[in-house]
């Protein structure tokens, strides 16, 4: 293995340091945003082109000019200062670290960066109590020190704890540095590297953390802190977030492996309504396919299949179809021989097509890192857009093949012209594959939001779908599983995911499944979905008592829809997720860092789902501040742990205090009109907003949009709160229905110097009053 040795040279770059070695390697060193640092390995001394080549960085972010920076040198040490962020570079032998505004060494090398043929590595110090987050879609533990991991998208089926890879690579994580002060540091390392990468953080070499791969660049990025929001915030800058989704997306969505035919589809819509449990989503597993075709329709399970979506759109709803990446060998298959005309197929060295096998028998598989293949592709995306189909669920997409895992390592792939082999273009299969599906949703219905769910993905995939954490089991350690795994996506970039509720393989017991929708009902993406051959998945299918519980937990979800999509608009202004561990907000508070098992929504709901079979209580533990129950009203003052009481039919969830929580009414599906909406007042101080736009368009971009701001000032006897809204867009709504928690006794109320009529629930201590839709300022005193 050879490592830099010493620096020979340093030549000032714009933006940065390019330096050689004795080795005669080349190092690069640049900002590339506020906080921001590249640091970028040529072994071989080979000139830097003006950018490294990434699926994963945001094209529209790099167009923004690098901030200035200042160097500095001594014989010993060069430093590169940017804002308040430093990087340190010893000369001899060169290892570098970074600093922040109060000169904590952070990520500092140990043996520095490395390598051996074409395999590359990073070795870095691990400081002594220094925690380690993210790598997007792993099993076991929340917090990832002390382990290795293998980053190589892996159809692993019914996989457990110890499972490692799966379907995603997200080659980031996130690390928090205690200091002498009694305070947490945070910073990322995002690794840009497709290649089969690996990251242990003290497993095997301990007192190191290293990250490396098999072949292809070594380029890592630096992202400063000192908060982990802080962190989350430039990397989602440099990856892309997440755009607004459609609001329907955000609703209830049902699925099983498969619903067919036709009939089948239109019973079980049909059950829901006549039940009243709320659903936006029906999506359609291979079945509906001729054959598994890949964009086809059986012609005798779905003979009309633009009836049967424009029929289910009038009801409310939308279907979502699953798409694989194999198109079947099959002359006379449209698909097929277009594909053969478009040389849109992946080949051997030799020029002959691959063929593997998956569903429909023997296939050929599309090159996505073509443009052109994406864009062939798109078309068949487009086709089914004009019949109605609503979103699209690309699944296999690793890619996934029966006998081998995956393609083998020698296939070639386009890769945007630079050409290379199936080593490099693997990781980002997926990733690009939702990435035609997306561009195509644009191209062809460009009035309108694309939905795409994706399997297999890469950094940056939140530019164009959400995930699903794969084939998961219906058992109690994968509904912990599913939680650690939401939480994990969300620190590393990917704010909207979900699990298949109640598990895929198997079949849950009732009580698993009535916790496991309860989780769901607070999770970005709520799906449920079974396997082929399980017994029915429906709401309705573990007795009366589940059914009143699935449906009581549904209509929570719609009751809270203004609040999430609240959320998503704070994510795609701050890179925020929307499901977010107590450490993003509380990250000096260690007891936050070991919790995995309660999550925050958003900003200001606690949840704490029961997440062990038989339980009937469970312990919670609140960051400091006060939380009253979403439920009683009841108050607890953080930091501290309490056991809470938790039936079977009851989820406990908090507010923190200061909050104004939007909520709705309950309706069957999105596309029900609203015009009043209720604002829960909890005692304390805050300022938390209201976003608002016609849920479909892209107009929000133009600035059609409604941000209501509350600030919050409110006691047991006071109540003062303030509106500002900015944006153009025309709010449907008319009146808002205000709650007073925790009021004292009856109050006198005034909006916009006006006195109102109050009710007043002594029982609860809560006040309400109806507002009018435009009030400016609200005043209450007992």
């Amino acid at each position: 293995m050879m490592f830099l040795g010493n620096v020979t040279e340093s030549l000032p770059l714009t933006n940065g340091l390019e330096l050689v070695t004795a080795q005669k390697a080349r190092v690069r060193i640049q900002t590339v945003h506020d906080g921001i640092f590249r640091v970028w390995l040529h072994p071989d001394g080979a000139p830097f082109p003006a950018e490294p080549f990434s699926y994963a960085l945001c094209p529209e972010s790099l167009e923004e000019p690098p901030p200035s920076i200042q160097i500095e040198q001594t014989a010993a040490h060069l430093r590169l200062k940017q804002g308040s962020w430093n990087v340190l570079i010893q000369r001899n032998p060169l290892r570098l670290w970074f600093e922040g505004p109060d000169g904590v060494p952070l990520a500092a090398d140990s043996f520095g960066m490395a390598w051996e043929g074409e395999r590359i590595s990073v070795w870095k110090k691990q400081a002594d109590g220094e925690r380690f987050f993210g790598l997007g879609e792993k099993t076991g533990p929340f917090e990832r020190t002390g382990r290795a991991f293998v980053h190589w998208n892996t159809d692993d089926s019914g996989y457990d704890a110890q499972d490692d890879p799966l379907y995603k690579t997200f080659p980031f994580y996130l690390a928090l540095c205690p200091t002498s002060k009694g305070h947490f540091l945070s910073y990322g390392i995002f690794f840009d590297n497709t290649y089969r990468s690996w990251f242990d953080f003290g497993g095997q070499a301990p007192g190191h953390v290293s990250f490396g791969a098999e072949g292809g660049e070594l380029v890592y990025y630096f992202l400063a802190g000192p908060t982990p929001a802080e962190v989350l915030a430039r990397y989602t800058w440099l990856t892309g977030r997440f755009a607004l989704p459609p609001r329907w997306a955000l609703g209830y969505h049902q699925s099983r492996w498969s619903y067919y035919p036709e009939a089948v589809v239109r019973a079980v819509v049909a059950e829901f309504r006549a039940r009243r449990i709320p659903l936006d989503v029906v999506h359609l597993d291979i079945h509906y396919m001729d054959g598994y075709r890949i964009f086809t329709w059986d012609p005798e399970r779905f003979p009309d299949p633009q009836r049967l979506a424009e029929d289910l759109r009038r009801e409310g709803l939308r279907l979502v179809t699953i798409v694989d990446p194999g198109v079947k060998v099959d002359p006379g298959y449209h698909v097929y021989d277009e594909g053969l005309a478009a040389d849109a197929f992946v080949r051997y060295p030799d020029g002959t097509l691959y063929t593997g096998r998956v569903w429909p028998g023997f296939c050929h598989f599309p090159d996505f890192t073509h443009p052109q293949v994406r864009a062939w592709f798109g078309g068949y995306v487009g086709a089914f857009l004009k019949l109605g189909i609503a979103g699209f669920w690309c699944d296999m997409n690793e890619p996934s093949v029966f006998g081998g895992g995956t393609m083998p390592d020698l296939v070639q792939h386009h890769l945007e012209g630079r050409g290379g082999s199936h080593r490099e273009a693997h990781n980002v299969y997926g990733l690009l594959m939702a990435r035609a599906t997306w561009e195509a949703c644009r191209q062809h219905a460009p009035e309108t939001r694309p939905f795409v769910i994706t399997r297999a993905a890469y950094a940056g995939v939140q530019r164009y779908a959400c995930v699903w954490t794969g084939d998961n089991v219906a058992n109690w350690s994968h509904l912990r599983l599913a939680l650690s795994m939401m939480l994990s996506l969300g620190l590393s970039g990917q704010p909207f995911s979900g699990s298949d509720i109640g598990g895929f393989i198997g079949t849950p017991s009732p009580e698993l499944y009535a916790r496991w929708i309860q989780l769901g009902a607070c999770a970005p993406l709520f799906r449920t979905h079974t396997a082929y051959n399980t017994p029915a998945q429906e709401p309705w299918s573990f007795g009366e008592e589940v059914e009143a519980i699935a449906r009581r937990y549904i209509e929570l979800r719609y009751r809270l829809l203004p609040y999430l999509y609240t959320c998503f608009d704070e994510h795609r202004q701050t890179g925020l997720p929307i499901l977010r561990p107590l450490l993003l907000h509380y990250p000096n508070d260690a007891r936050t860092h070991d919790v995995d098992d309660a999550f925050l929504l958003g900003r200001h709901l606690l949840v704490a789902p029961v997440l062990e079979a038989g339980a009937r209580n469970r312990r919670v533990y609140f960051p400091e501040g006060q939380w009253y129950d979403f439920w009683t009203d009841q108050c607890y003052e953080g930091p501290t742990e309490v056991l809470i009481e938790a039936p079977l039919d009851l989820l406990p969830l908090f507010v923190q205090a200061g909050t104004v929580l939007p909520l709705g009414p309950v309706v069957q599906h999105t596309d029900e009109p609203c015009h009043s909406l209720e604002l829960h007042v909890f005692p304390g101080a805050g300022i938390n907003y209201l976003y608002e736009d016609d849920g479909e368009s892209w107009n929000y971009t133009q600035g059609m949009f409604r941000r209501t701001r509350f600030s919050i000032a409110a006691t047991e006897r006071t109540l003062q709160l303030d509106v500002h809204q900015e944006g153009t867009y025309r709010s449907p709504i008319t009146s808002w229905q205000l709650y007073w928690h925790g009021c004292i006794a009856p109050a006198s109320l005034y909006v916009d110097g006006q006195q109102l009529a109050t009710t007043y629930d002594a029982e609860r201590h809560l006040l309400q009053a109806t507002l009018p839709a435009a009030f400016q300022h609200v005043r209450g005193e007992v």
